[in-house]
């Protein structure tokens, strides 16, 4: 029994934490000189961290079912109460970078920037993961697969490329110091992307082709963060 229940909740924990997992590696492969690993399990974990206060938070602001009611919720009071939670997992998804990382002598290169931030928002994403599946696994594996795959595609995906947004701002403003209200531009844009990103999930069933505008808007913030990788790799601090 004490086997079966270790094997079982320790699957359970890798469906939770692989899927950031393949995608932190994916944008690892980006970067020409790795980070210590140390720095990003650090930052990972501090990610993880920052969406159990992200919770907190906005159960204590919005209450448990975060400000909406789906039999009266207008596309207005979607994109309101989303804007305020992504804005909210935006920001403290900054946070362990902020403090954590920012003062290290590791973080050189503006490329630095993104690579951290996506590596938080990706432990976000996995603790976020977790308290998604672990109350539906006990009850329905196969649907607990589902939900792991389309968060792998979607929400995983999401917060990797919002934070990736928050990092190149970040590049700009840490080694540019005039420029640094760019962290708040940085946040903001990637919070309302973000909030769309929940509106469109939320009204995809009413709006038609609702699932392609889901894909085009990934596909945007995934072209933004690819063009913005390009844009800072070989930078140094005073020619970012």
């Amino acid at each position: 029994m004490t086997a079966a229940l270790i094997t079982a909740n320790t699957g359970y924990l890798l469906l939770a934490v692989l899927p950031p997992i393949f995608w932190l590696l994916f944008y690892l492969h980006e970067d020409r000189h790795p980070e210590p690993k140390r720095l990003l399990l650090v930052a990972f974990l501090g990610g993880m961290a920052a969406a159990g206060l992200a919770v907190l938070i906005e159960v204590l602001i919005l209450g448990q079912n975060g400000g909406l009611s789906l039999e009266t919720s207008t596309v207005g009071d979607a994109l309101v109460a989303f804007f305020i939670i992504a804005f909210i997992e935006e920001y403290v998804k900054y946070l362990p970078v902020k403090f954590l990382i920012e003062k290290r002598r590791d973080f050189n290169e503006p490329v630095d920037a993104m690579i951290y931030m996506i590596t938080a928002g990706l432990g976000f994403a996995a603790l976020e993961n977790a308290l998604f599946l672990l109350p539906v696994l006990h009850q329905n594996v196969s649907l607990g697969f589902d939900i792991a795959t389309n968060r792998f595609l979607g929400a995983n995906l999401l917060h990797a490329l919002s934070s990736g947004i928050v990092g190149f701002f970040l590049a700009r403003a840490w080694f540019h110091p005039h420029r640094k209200h760019f962290v708040a531009l940085g946040i903001i844009i990637a919070s309302l992307l973000h909030a769309l990103f929940n509106t469109l999930i939320l009204m995809r069933e009413d709006i038609t082709q609702g699932t392609w505008y889901v894909v085009l808007l990934l596909g945007i913030m995934a072209m933004m963060v690819f063009i913005d990788f390009q844009r800072l790799k070989g930078k140094t601090k005073t020619t970012a």
